[in-house]
């Protein structure tokens, strides 16, 4: 059997897959998605993209300017509009700027700005958005604790930064161990997570 092709799609630099539906990136900065009953067609109203990221039901796209644009499910706010309105185009993500890296998780979203810090918005009932509290925000909260974050990830329903020093942090749902493992409650704020230095691996033999 050949490769089976996406027809109409070249110059794709990345991907990102939600529940039921696809994303690509082209090197020319547009968005394009697929799935969920509807062909492919470019995303309108986005220009200049350089990275997207897709959760359950919403997606995110960081724009070369430094803000985030999001459009999808709305319903715990995790488009940051300060609504829970759908929204079928991209809007702008309230009040963020220098962004330089962007993660969507099931319900709740992710932004690291150039000054290290991380931000968080939407679902945050399992404590995935690390300001401390058990509740959605419809608008970007600074997660607490974190400087030197060189990167991120979100699960479903919980979080991860990467520190310059190679350490991990974690924060949101433990049911199974996915933060720390000698124990499985929650953890609303973000916890050194029970692994090796990331930044210095040991050399197998």
């Amino acid at each position: 059997m050949g490769d089976n092709i996406v027809s109409g799609l070249g110059g794709v630099t990345s991907i990102a897959t939600g529940d039921t539906y696809n994303l690509a990136l082209k090197a020319d900065g547009t968005v394009w998605s697929w799935g969920a009953g509807s062909q492919l067609a470019m995303v309108s109203g986005l220009s200049e993209v350089k990275s997207i990221s897709s959760g359950g039901s919403h997606n995110l796209a960081l724009k070369a300017d430094g803000t985030v644009w999001s459009w999808g499910a709305n319903d715990s706010g995790q488009l940051g509009d300060g609504t829970g309105t759908f929204r079928t185009k991209p809007v702008m993500v309230s009040g963020l700027s220098g962004v330089t890296s962007i993660a969507a998780g099931g319900a709740h979203s992710l932004a690291l700005k150039t000054d290290g810090t991380v931000w968080s918005w939407g679902a945050g009932d399992k404590g995935q958005l690390g300001d401390g509290n058990s509740t959605f925000n419809r608008r970007p909260v600074k997660v607490m604790g974190l400087s030197r974050v060189t990167s991120i990830a979100a699960g479903p329903e919980y979080s991860l930064a990467g520190r310059a020093d190679g350490t991990v942090r974690g924060w949101g749902l433990n049911r199974e161990g996915q933060l720390i493992y000698s124990f499985t409650a929650n953890q609303p704020v973000p916890i050194k997570t029970e692994m090796a230095n990331i930044a210095q691996p040991t050399p197998t033999p």
